[in-house]
């Protein structure tokens, strides 16, 4: 009976040397079959993953959708329906894997090892799950070896096969997740946070199964000869040299990424890791095509991702900071009390900016073509005129505000201080940004040298891109909390739902701004806008805001204009506001936060508790965790 020949063979020159030729080179003892099936086995689970999530953000955005449907021109009591709880499982899965942290209460506050020494904030436990889910297939699939065969040199050779494999594969999504306009983000309706989470550690896994290829490939090189000859061939032969190149900036993206120095040095960070990423990129690249490897087309993909989404960028920066007609976009910066900057970019065109958006801000008089990333605090035409105080002003004798009598006054929803004639006019994006280290604190001592405290360059944006949160005008009650330059945020998801509400095109009929500072200094920052959003149309019977102080330097500053604006000494305690809001919510609650993380996760700590106790409550955080 005829068998067939051994997987393993293995030649002898003299007694003490054995050379094992077919498993140092090539794909001699790797179980390409078996790799290729787990590839697919991967990309088939990530798939599915994403077709669920996508079929329960369709779900909730059908909910959402009927829920703003049926309240748009319904009273307190019509919503009765939509702010009590009709189930039992969704709001327990909410309360503790959806919204919930990893323990019990920290989430976005950083692990402190001491006061100048952070380690980084703690994923959720959703996210854990995730990660944890993953982390645990990709050591089973590694693990996943033929223990049959009877040479140590060729279980090590499929083992190099495999970890080779799931790197090149992993670096699909981790280049895929890191990018800004990453298609998943408003396909499945995630934050760019999360994917950046998801990319931190999808790097760390790719680092260990480089190092793992790099060291079982050595482990038989050695045995083929000795050490000295394994480095000779890292030398000498281009496959090795470049696969050496490889796995080393990895090695390298992984020593300068640790919380700690990423911080402290974040524009340095920046600069290195991109460079390591592309050294990664052309190492690997050059691996996989000198010897034409089954797993080229997986490095082509991360090449066409790279190209398409800078070309994008490039693109996107183009399109919104030059104009024919207009020239570029300029930028005036001034420094505020509070060390902090109002940043106003002069765009040369109209843009739609939507409540919620970021932007990543090229300053360079500062920083010559890094980007960073900032919520937008305001944006309008650049002409415009205060309509407000006639819409303030209106008699209860005059016709009911709707969409319709909106537009004939002149008033457009995504930009309310306009007329019509103005329209056409260019935008003006302003962000606040507090003075911390690098790029920021030297934008604000540079402002502050200037006459008037205030300067003028030019500037541009990149964006606007969205965080696509929960519809906050399918919520009759809306709970708004910030702290610090987190009310930027904020402040156009303000004056967006009192307007739509006035006009009845929202379910909306209470906002609550809740924000929290540390002096009376901090109120400059948005006070231009602030007056814009209090002469907004019926804002006495939707928005209330609360403003919180917790280092007041008199007394005497802390004083409550109206029952509508109130202000408070002290910090906010989230489970007291909450505690006072819900008793009279008009139909579900949304609880939104955008600040610190301490800040952020008393917010989710008060907002989980309440969930399961009758209300519907949901909780959106709004979170730059770099």
């Amino acid at each position: 009976m005829a068998t067939s020949p051994p997987r393993v063979a293995a030649r002898s020159y003299g007694a003490n040397v054995t050379y094992i030729y077919e498993y140092s080179r090539g794909l001699g003892g790797v179980d390409v079959p078996l790799d290729v099936l787990i590839a697919r086995i991967i990309y088939s689970s990530l798939i599915l993953l994403a077709l669920i999530i996508f079929c329960g953000r369709i779900a909730q955005i059908s909910h959402a959708y009927l829920r703003q449907l049926t309240s748009t021109s319904s009273n307190r009591r019509q919503q009765t329906y939509w702010s009590q709880e009709q189930s039992t499982w969704w709001p327990w899965f909410k309360k503790y894997f959806l919204y919930a942290p990893l323990g019990r209460k920290r989430h976005n506050r950083e692990v402190q090892l001491s006061s100048a020494i952070g380690m980084g904030t703690l994923p959720s436990r959703f996210q854990t799950i995730l990660i944890t889910l993953y982390l645990t297939s990709q050591v089973v699939y590694c693990l996943f070896l033929d223990y049959g065969i009877n040479e140590g040199q060729a279980l090590v050779a499929e083992l190099r096969g495999r970890s080779g494999t799931l790197a090149v594969f992993n670096m699909v999504p981790l280049f895929l997740l890191a990018t800004r306009n990453n298609p998943l983000i408003s396909i499945l309706h995630i934050s760019f946070d999360t994917y950046n989470l998801l990319h931190r550690w999808l790097g760390r896994i790719v680092v260990i199964e480089a190092i793992t290829h790099t060291a079982a490939w050595a482990v038989n090189a050695c045995a083929e000869q000795n050490f000295t000859d394994m480095l000779g061939r890292l030398r000498d032969t281009p496959f090795f040299t470049w696969g050496l190149v490889g796995t080393c900036s990895m090695i390298a993206l992984a020593l300068h990424s640790p919380s700690p120095i990423r911080h402290a040095f974040y524009e340095t960070f920046l600069h290195l890791h991109q460079l390591f990423a592309l050294l990664a990129f052309i190492g690997v690249y050059l691996h996989l095509n000198l010897d034409s490897l089954p797993q080229k087309p997986w490095i082509d993909a991360v090449a066409a991702i790279w190209i398409l989404e800078r070309s994008t960028r490039l693109l996107r920066l183009a399109y919104l900071n030059v104009s024919p007609k207009h020239g570029s976009t300029r930028m005036t910066v001034v420094a505020l009390p509070g060390e902090a900057c109002r940043v106003t970019f002069h765009l040369p065109k109209r843009v739609d900016i939507r409540p919620g958006c970021h932007v990543f801000a090229y300053i360079p008089c500062v920083s010559w073509w890094m980007s960073h990333p900032f919520s937008i605090a305001w944006a309008e035409p650049r002409a415009n005129t205060n309509n407000t105080r006639y819409l303030d002003s209106k008699s209860p004798q005059d016709p009911p505000l709707t969409p319709s009598s909106l537009e004939k006054q002149g008033f457009d929803l995504s930009f309310p201080d306009s007329y019509p004639d103005q329209r056409p006019q260019p935008t003006e994006v302003s962000l606040i940004i507090g003075a911390q280290q690098g790029m920021t604190r030297r934008l604000y001592n540079l402002a502050l040298s200037k006459p008037n405290r205030t300067l003028h360059s030019s500037g541009f944006i990149e964006g606007p891109y969205g965080s696509h949160p929960a519809n906050p005008s399918s919520y009759g009650t809306t709970v708004l909390f910030s702290a610090g330059a987190g009310i930027t945020h904020h402040l156009l998801y303000t004056r967006d739902l009192v307007l739509r509400s006035a006009a009845e095109t929202a379910a909306t009929r209470r906002v609550y701004l809740i924000w929290s500072v540390r002096s009376t200094d901090h109120l400059s920052w948005v006070s231009l806008w602030m007056d814009q959003i209090l002469k907004l149309p019926l804002r006495r019977d939707i928005l209330v805001i609360k403003l919180f102080v917790s280092k007041p330097r008199r007394a005497a500053d802390i004083v409550s204009p109206s029952k509508t604006v109130q202000m408070f000494s002290g910090r906010c305690k989230p489970d007291v506001v909450l505690d006072e809001i819900l008793p009279n919510r008009v139909g579900a609650t949304l609880v939104s936060v955008c600040g610190p993380g301490a800040f952020a996760d008393e917010v989710r700590m008060a907002a989980r508790d309440r969930i399961g106790k009758g209300a519907v409550v949901d909780f959106v955080e709004e979170a730059f965790t770099w």
